[in-house]
């Protein structure tokens, strides 16, 4: 009785995570196939630049006397310093590459978090109750060893996607941030 009822509720477990996965799938290819759907947050919006605006006299007149103040002052740097800061200087005004296109699709596997943690869940209580079994008398089944190894992997496997795609969501927002 204790097999089934733990079978039946990893098989239950199982069915939910593949109907999420189902369903996301199917809302996510509707969204992209009909006309008007919504943009996903991984894509970058066009951003509206600010056009010229006019200056003030006193705006002008302050960079005119800041330029003047600079210019005057003479700059006296060792000789040993000279060479290094002009690296610096090129390296600092350097455009930041844009992400590749599979950090942009990897930074969208948002949902991977909450379903790694899922089936990290139920990968414990099922080791748990392989553990139980292993006590008993009786033997335990051939295909429960093996799915405890498939749950333990699938996890690994959707945690580490899901800092991956952290990652990839950083990266994409700090290149969109500099824009």
């Amino acid at each position: 009785m204790a097999y089934l009822l733990v079978m039946g509720s990893v098989l239950l477990s199982i069915g939910v995570c593949l109907g999420w996965a189902c369903w996301s799938l199917g809302r996510w290819t509707l969204g992209r196939l009909l006309p008007g759907g919504r943009q996903s947050s991984g894509t970058a919006t066009p951003k509206a630049k600010p056009g010229p605006r006019g200056r003030s006299r006193s705006d002008a007149s302050t960079k005119a006397a800041n330029k003047a103040q600079v210019k005057s002052e003479p700059r006296q740097e060792p000789r040993a310093s000279r060479g290094k800061a002009a690296p610096a200087k090129a390296v600092k005004n350097k455009e930041p590459t844009p992400p590749w296109a599979l950090t942009r699709g990897l930074s969208r596997f948002g949902s991977a978090l909450p379903l790694g943690l899922l089936v990290a869940l139920i990968y414990g209580v099922v080791r748990l109750a392989e553990k139980g079994m292993a006590a008993r008398a009786e033997s335990t089944p051939e295909g429960y060893h093996q799915l405890v190894s498939v749950l333990g992997v699938t996890a690994v496997a959707l945690l580490a996607l899901a800092l991956v795609s952290r990652f990839c969501r950083w990266r994409v927002d700090r290149y969109e941030r500099r824009q």
